[in-house]
């Protein structure tokens, strides 16, 4: 019988044995979590999103110690006024990568998130928090970011690229200080397999262990653009890359969800958060 080593490292990037997973990004509870049935858990760093309630690394190993993933959410295409790196008199322009605000989201605000100052200044610094909490990885969020700025003045081809840059930053960085390994998930932003160059594409892949895709069975934008998402869901499934489907929906379409879930081509785990978005309880979708 042939023996071969596997390494701490080379397990914790092996996610095909989670069969669920929950989001919860406002006011997690832990001891909630610990109970919960979820093999993976996206969280928040904090409850509240300040530096002040910060989860211990006790938290999350309570989290661990239960069997759980536990990844952290990050944005990275976006800067939020109430986190740590926020200083009182920035805005638009100041400093220079900082663009204007989402006026979707009051208080994000677009970043030039290619700029070694956004680096240095915020996802550095987020990053090491996250690490030294024990966190089992990162779930980076507005990877289409690069979209925004590819129609505001730049070339998407050199946005996408950037992106694709940056993802691979923070995983060779987050794989130099993590001694057991480190997931990188991103949220979103599928349209970067088919915007940036062959060889970037090559990186992302490289760089990345899974791929989470907000409503794509629902409330979608249109059946042309749900149909182009499960076509570029085909590359990352035979990249053998996990992906994770999160649907804004209420109980009463619990049944039907999963029995798309069943049907999806490549295979995805899902969760059916509340319908308002709000991301601030663990619903009941697989309990």
């Amino acid at each position: 019988m042939l023996l071969t080593h596997v390494s701490a490292r080379d397990l914790q990037h092996n996610l095909s044995w989670v069969q669920n997973w929950g989001y919860w990004l406002q006011d997690a509870d832990i001891d909630t979590i610990a109970e919960s049935p979820y093999d993976l858990m996206v969280i928040d760093y904090s409850r509240d999103g300040t530096d002040q309630t910060r989860y211990s690394r006790g938290d999350i190993a309570k989290l661990q110690a239960k069997g759980k993933l536990v990844l952290a959410y990050l944005s990275i295409g976006e800067a939020e006024d109430y986190r740590f790196y926020w200083k009182a008199g920035w805005h638009k322009g100041r400093p220079a990568f900082l663009g204007g605000e989402n006026p979707d989201w009051p208080g994000n605000y677009k970043v030039k998130f290619w700029y070694k100052k956004w680096w240095n200044k915020a996802l550095k610094p987020y990053l090491d928090k996250i690490l030294a909490a024990g966190y089992d990885g990162v779930y980076l969020d507005l990877i289409d970011a690069y979209w925004y700025w590819g129609e505001h003045g730049y070339s998407v081809r050199k946005m996408a690229n950037k992106m694709v840059k940056l993802v691979s930053k923070i995983n060779r960085y987050t794989e130099e200080e993590s001694s057991d390994g480190f997931i990188v998930i991103v949220q979103n932003g599928l349209g970067i397999v088919d915007d940036a160059s062959r060889k970037s594409v090559k990186r992302y892949f490289q760089a990345i262990d899974g791929v989470g895709v907000e409503s794509l069975f629902y409330n979608y934008y249109s059946k042309e653009d749900q149909a182009y998402r499960q076509s570029l869901l085909q590359r990352f499934g035979r990249q053998g890359k996990k992906i994770l489907n999160v649907e804004y929906i209420g109980e009463g379409y619990y049944d039907d969800y999963r029995q798309k879930l069943d049907k999806s081509a490549p295979k995805m785990v899902g969760y059916g958060a509340d319908p308002d978005a709000e991301l601030d309880r663990l619903t009941r979708f697989d309990q």
